[in-house]
């Protein structure tokens, strides 16, 4: 797994410059012996002319030379010395081999008529920035060489009319975009990238499937990378891929869930890059809308993101018990009929997620541990975040003190969660109204116990009344008088 390790590159300044030699020496040295440059001329600069020479370029015996080829070497030039060069050289537009070395142009027109007959051109180690226009029609080019210049820009279409081009170097230069290769398809085609380092990697994803058609190959292979990012400054710190990368990348759809009748979409994601851990690709898996009834079984390696909204998934068990889920930090489940998310208790997902979104399911009740915010080493609770909109929970005075202000301060969409059992809006909940709990038996011994002694009082009061009346009238009042005798009034007649 050590290729899948991500290239970052910090640009603290510009290097210091190669001398002329060192430049040649490593553009000699770039392809695989026999393979890259076979149909490239390409001199070292000690071939150039002296200073003394009147003419800046002069004729080179090449050794593969075939019946009417010639190569010319310029060097030092620009637009004028250049024309001057060709000239005094002697090779009368007939030439079909040219290396120019050193050339302060900014500008090349891939439509000069110089280049007609070329099968190889090579114009390196200069300041070119700028390939325009198309080459002519018939021009039969095998190697184009534009490495070590400052190119920043090459037209679009400027390759499409070289039907024998197999060798394209442009290596060390500031590219971000690729010019259009499609017209490569019927043979092998040679690609040197390296140290074209702000090259956008989206760029050169469409050309890697063609790699394993061995249609496209890449010279130095283990040398390039690409950005991430577009708008690349050397004074930041940026993304680089591999290509090794890039074809893992391109090999992920084999890993990406799927079944008899529904296929996820899986696309990496970005660089994840923590403290004190190795920076890592990581994948989005998007799995919405495909009738899934239980999430999927198996997720690609490095998977941080999953989407399975839009389905008919009723329990959350994988996401928090499957290894496989151990990485995700975003979950979105809207729309489908999970009723609980209880099982989530204890999981790593509640420890490392950022985002979790289960909007328009079947939720009636939040469990008290996902209240409390979670915090550890580097980690704020107010970093992680919970979408409930649409659900409809069981409110009661718990709900109303506590849940809503947790929804409040973690639920982005918190004034679209609703209560069952009342018709409102959780935020809109006064706790004064749903803390008045009903009365049970219990309540009623305070009224038993007040009737017990107010009748004992009036018993009281009328043994006093009746007694007092049998003593002053002689006579017990009704309804004494009426009441039979017992036998402890035998006893007192006595």
């Amino acid at each position: 797994m050590q290729w899948l390790i991500v290239m970052i590159c910090l640009y603290a300044g510009v290097a210091t410059a190669r001398t002329e030699e060192d430049q040649s020496s490593a553009s000699n040295s770039s392809g695989p012996s026999g393979a890259f440059y076979d149909q490239c001329f390409h001199r070292p600069a000690s071939d150039c002319p002296t200073s003394t020479d009147d003419c800046p370029c002069k004729r080179i015996q090449i050794a593969h030379e075939n019946s009417g080829d010639s190569a010319v070497i310029c060097c030092n030039v620009n637009n004028v010395t250049l024309e001057h060069g060709f000239s005094c050289a002697g090779a009368n537009n007939s030439f079909t081999h040219i290396h120019i070395r050193n050339a302060t142009i900014e500008t090349i027109w891939a439509n000069d008529k110089r280049w007609r007959l070329l099968k190889s051109l090579a114009i390196t180690d200069g300041s070119i920035k700028y390939l325009k226009d198309q080459f002519m029609m018939m021009t039969p080019l095998i190697c184009l060489n534009l490495s070590n210049n400052a190119l920043i820009d090459i037209a679009n279409n400027s390759l499409n009319r070289l039907t024998r081009l197999t060798t394209l170097d442009l290596s060390s230069n500031n590219l971000l975009d690729l010019p259009n290769l499609n017209s490569i398809n019927d043979r092998v085609f040679w690609l040197d990238i390296a140290g074209t380092n702000k090259l956008w990697c989206q760029n050169i994803y469409e050309y890697i499937n063609k790699t394993v058609e061995k249609q496209i190959k890449f010279n130095r292979e283990n040398e390039t990378v690409c950005s991430t990012n577009k708008t690349w400054h050397w004074f930041n710190t940026t993304e680089h891929l591999s290509l090794n990368q890039l074809r893992y990348i391109n090999l992920l759809q084999l890993e990406c869930p799927k079944g008899d009748t529904w296929q996820c979409h899986c696309n990496f994601q970005r660089l994840d890059i923590v403290q004190r851990k190795p920076p890592k690709l990581t994948v989005s898996v998007d799995c919405s809308g495909i009738q899934l009834t239980e999430l999927p079984e198996k997720l690609p390696r490095n998977t941080t993101s999953l989407n399975v909204s839009y389905n008919n998934i009723t329990v959350l068990d994988d996401l928090g018990t499957n290894p496989y889920y151990g990485d995700i930090r975003e979950f979105h489940a809207d729309y489908n009929n999970i009723s609980s998310i209880n099982k989530l208790e204890g999981s790593k997902f509640l420890e490392n997620y950022d985002l979790l979104s289960l909007r328009f399911n079947k939720i009636k009740s939040l469990p008290g541990y996902i209240l409390a915010p979670y915090t550890h080493e580097k980690t704020y609770a107010s970093s992680r975040h919970v979408k409930l909109g649409g659900n409809e929970l069981h409110c009661d005075c718990n709900t109303a003190k506590s849940v809503k202000v947790w929804l409040q301060t973690r639920i982005l969409d918190y004034d679209e969660v609703l209560c069952e059992n009342v018709k409102e809006k959780v935020v809109d909940l006064e706790s004064a109204k749903m803390c008045v709990y009903p009365g049970d038996w219990t309540d009623y011994i305070y009224y038993i116990i007040a009737t017990e002694i107010i009748l004992l009082i009036g018993l009281i009061a009328k043994v006093s009344y009746d007694y007092w009346i049998f003593k002053t009238a002689g006579y017990l009042p009704w309804p004494a008088n009426k009441m039979p005798k017992l036998p402890c009034d035998w006893l007192c007649e006595t």
